[in-house]
């Protein structure tokens, strides 16, 4: 008897690794060996019906997935006519990085300094793509756009509004804002918050003609959805329960990227980076309906969502005690969907989901739990692994076979 439960165990076992990989889906991969441009080729046919390409990365830390945003924005401004790029970051610190990128500025290291409120953007790698981004656009005729879509620091939202109004002659004094979306706010502090946002909304709408007239509707726009940002921050810091600022954070980056598309009109293309939990069509980050499924909401099939996996190698992250160090990973975990991507590869492999999910064999493979690579948002994960819907919430996914650490900037 004992035999027999001892062959049921072993049988079980071998048959839960083997669903971690299906032959089937080689024909749907194809191997490339450098991150660049001309390397990204495999898309040429997968995007004609597509307005946003969705790039999830799998640590915040790690070079190459900077490296990857890069090359892959390059490749869709050259052969798919994608203009815009939108990062997680505010929407106000995004205006100013677009201005580097427009050669509006020269002083990217003090626009990180002074209106950045994200780490992972302080590194050399970076900088490396905006610089790309600028010689880029000195050279075309078309330029790429930056943008952020979040609201959970909107203090750069304020500037922006001041320079506006300075703009159109007002000496209109805005209060508040200095706190982000995970401080502890006082309840009356909250109150000041919503009527100062409450009080600039209404002298906008009350000034539409007069400020459209010293500047233009396109900036008057752009002004204005900065307070309405401002608005998605004081709904936000209302809610109870820490959960539902994650909810309204993710509704909020979808919302925004809607705003974006409509703003740049119908032909708009966007590249939206984000990390894998808020680019999926899942529900991540706790129990949120991520930005990645309002956009598959919204959009259906126009939008096509990448992840990203690793193999092996290095990257920063926050400790569980909120200490910056370096975390590496030297093995793949056999028998996991990673290690089907690797072998895959050459040595990196991208696989198409949503090819592959036109079999019906295959559509039920991938709509399982699959096992891969786990590294960090901003905060290390709690294993090495992770078992999901990845197959399921993406269009497909780059595997990147080694990896190392984002450096800082000097």
């Amino acid at each position: 008897m004992k035999d027999v439960l001892l062959f049921l165990l072993i049988a079980f076992f071998n048959t839960t690794c083997i669903a971690q990989c299906n032959a089937a889906l080689e024909k749907y991969a194809v191997g490339f060996e450098d991150i660049q441009s001309n390397s990204l080729s495999f898309l040429d046919n997968t995007l004609n019906e597509v307005k946003i390409v969705g790039l999830g990365e799998d640590t915040h830390g790690t070079a190459e997935f900077t490296i990857l945003a890069g090359e892959l924005m390059k490749y869709l401004a050259d052969k798919q006519g994608f203009t815009i790029l939108i990062i997680e970051t505010g929407f106000g610190e995004g205006q100013y990085l677009n201005d580097y990128i427009q050669g509006k500025r020269d002083d990217l290291k003090n626009i990180l300094e002074v209106h950045n409120s994200t780490w992972r953007y302080k590194t050399k790698e970076f900088h490396q793509l905006m610089n790309g981004l600028k010689v880029y656009n000195q050279n075309s005729t078309e330029k790429i756009y930056l943008y952020g879509c979040e609201m959970q620091y909107v203090i750069s939202d304020v500037n922006r509004i001041k320079a506006y109004l300075e703009t159109v002659g007002s000496d209109y004094k805005i209060e508040g804002f200095e706190k982000h979306l995970w401080q502890n706010i006082e309840e009356s502090e909250k109150v000041d918050y919503y009527i100062s946002y409450a009080k600039l909304k209404n002298y906008f709408f009350d000034n539409y003609e007069a400020f459209k007239n010293k500047t233009s509707e396109e900036a008057f726009n752009v002004a204005y959805h900065h307070i309405e940002v401002l608005g998605q921050f004081v709904t936000a810091i209302n809610q109870n329960v820490e959960q539902r600022k994650h909810d309204f954070r993710d509704i909020y980056m979808g919302e925004n990227i809607q705003w974006i598309l409509n703003f740049h009109g119908d032909q708009a293309k966007v590249l939206y980076w984000a990390h894998n939990a808020h680019v999926g069509d899942w529900v991540s980050n706790g129990i949120v309906d991520v930005a990645g499924h309002q956009l598959r909401k919204l959009y259906g099939n126009a939008y096509f969502n990448i992840a990203t996996d690793f193999g092996t190698g290095s990257f920063l992250a926050f400790s569980k005690k909120w200490e910056m160090e370096t975390f590496s990973y030297d093995q793949v975990l056999e028998n996991s969907f990673t290690s089907c991507l690797k072998n895959m590869g050459n040595p990196n492999t991208f696989l198409n989901f949503r090819k592959a999910k036109e079999e019906n064999e295959l559509t039920g493979f991938l709509n399982q739990n699959l096992t891969t690579m786990s590294g960090a948002g901003a905060q290390i994960n709690d294993s090495q692994t992770e078992t999901n819907e990845i197959g399921k919430a993406f269009d497909g996914i780059i595997y990147l076979d080694s990896t190392h650490k984002i450096n800082w900037a000097e």
